[in-house]
């Protein structure tokens, strides 16, 4: 019995899944947002694995902001110096 509401569990879960990509498709976002999606999905994965597998299969079709860009948030290495912009 429990397996079968474990499997009927995993379908909702699914279908729910299936309607949050619809909604997403839904508000119009391009081939780059989605990539971006998907990155910054990967991102909140529990499991490091998946996160670095996902991430790192995403980060070759994403385009780059910045050409010195390595990683999503763009943390500047310890050697690097702030910059003062003034508007």
């Amino acid at each position: 019995m429990s397996n079968s509401k474990e499997l009927e569990e995993l379908v909702n879960g699914r279908k729910i899944s299936r309607e949050i990509v619809k909604e997403i498709l839904n508000f119009g976002v391009n081939e780059q947002q989605k990539l971006d999606v998907i990155f910054e999905l990967a991102l909140n994965l529990e499991s490091h694995e998946a996160m670095k597998s996902i991430t790192s299969a995403v980060k070759n079709f994403r385009e780059k902001i910045n050409k010195e860009e390595n990683t999503s948030n763009n943390i500047k290495e310890a050697s690097e110096k702030p910059r003062l912009i003034i508007d």
